[in-house]
């Protein structure tokens, strides 16, 4: 029984850091060496990172990230959050639609994305709306960047695709809603600004219903 519990305690650790760049490395430091500092504090289970603290020198905590792997321990979605467990950011490890569609967008109908290739980071708002996706290669370059827009309701208003090397627009779509005959209108512009679409579409009754504020 001795035996048994020695070796479940021994699977999760935790571990400390001067900064981040020591996180990466790993090199870890003693409890005593991070006192009155800012540092890292890494929950680590079966030698994989479950949780990543970051703390201030008073002790409070700023962020802290949460790591999820696949059966075969690779890693595919790290989630950032706030003190109060408000969702900030997440990286996606994974294959993604926002991926295809950027990459299809710059390089062509004929890309297929591919784990190993890229990467997706989303930042979200304090309503937990997307507001930032980056895509990235796994070298850490910037490929591109999707930006979302919202009005009061939190209904999307702008969707605009951007490449990064030249931070050139290269699609913008523009919602916008006449809530109370339940339309949705939307144009999109190409990458020279010309109007290439213009739809209106019949708002499902649920999200009418939702916004009968005004």
């Amino acid at each position: 029984m001795f035996l048994l519990t020695g070796l479940t305690s021994a699977q999760t650790v935790t571990r400390y850091y001067l900064n981040y760049d020591n996180f990466i490395r790993k090199i870890d430091v003693s409890p005593s060496k991070v006192v009155g500092k800012p540092f890292y504090r890494a929950v680590i289970e079966k030698r994989q990172v479950k949780q990543l603290d970051y703390i201030l020198s008073d002790g409070s905590i700023s962020s802290y990230t949460k790591y999820y792997y696949d059966r075969n321990g690779n890693l595919i979605v790290t989630d950032t959050y706030a003190p109060d467990s408000l969702l900030l950011s997440r990286e996606s490890f994974l294959p993604d639609e926002i991926q295809s569609q950027m990459l299809q967008k710059i390089q062509g109908r004929e890309w297929t994305s591919s784990q190993k290739d890229y990467f997706t980071l989303c930042t979200f708002d304090s309503s937990r709306n997307p507001i930032k996706y980056e895509v990235k290669a796994a070298s850490g370059e910037h490929v591109g960047r999707l930006e979302l827009r919202y009005n009061k309701r939190s209904d999307l208003v702008m969707e605009i695709w951007i490449r990064s090397r030249d931070n050139k627009v290269i699609e913008l779509s523009e919602f916008t809603f006449d809530y109370a005959k339940s339309i949705q209108h939307i144009v999109q512009y190409d990458s020279s600004g010309l109007e290439v679409s213009n739809i209106s579409l019949q708002l499902p009754v649920s999200v009418i219903d939702s916004t009968q504020q005004e």
